[in-house]
């Protein structure tokens, strides 16, 4: 297979070095080096990316060479400004949220039918069951975070 040459305006390489800082942030999180061919092509073509965009000169001072991986990334200040930073921050808390509500959702369903009836619901029933909880909970989450919520411990753990 050939190769193919693009052309980018800095600030377009700039933005694409950072989408890449982006999904390799994304990439080490979700699928730990090692462990997956498709990943690990990911993570070479993401590394190979970010190290061409230090080829524009008002993108390299902005970067600095790991010197245990090889592996060139963005200073920790530039990192803290970036946009990129502000969209994982803005992922992982939206993440967080929709994680919990559908836990909660999911855990208040077994307790009120049983862990069994649960199981045995098509994922269809289960969603008809726990929709309007998870809205409930989506609301109260979203209004006051997680000052309201109680989690109780079981008497052996306590």
């Amino acid at each position: 297979m050939g190769k193919i040459t693009i052309e980018l305006t800095e600030p377009e390489m700039r933005d694409l070095a950072e989408v890449c800082a982006m999904a390799l942030t994304m990439l080490g999180q979700a699928m730990p080096e090692g462990r997956n061919p498709r990943a690990d092509a990911w993570h070479k073509l993401l590394v190979s990316l970010i190290k061409a965009g230090r080829t524009a000169p008002g993108i390299a001072r902005d970067m600095e060479l790991n010197p245990d991986c090889g592996y060139w990334f963005f200073k920790r200040p530039y990192v803290e400004q970036a946009f990129y930073s502000d969209v994982l921050d803005e992922y992982r808390d939206s993440t967080f949220w929709e994680e919990l509500v559908g836990r909660l959702a999911t855990r208040t369903l077994a307790e009120y039918y049983g862990q069994d009836a649960v199981e045995s619901m098509s994922p269809e029933e289960r969603a008809s069951h726990t929709s309007a909880m998870e809205k409930t909970l989506w609301d109260e989450v979203t209004r006051y975070g997680v000052d309201r919520l109680m989690f109780m411990l079981a008497p052996e753990d306590s």
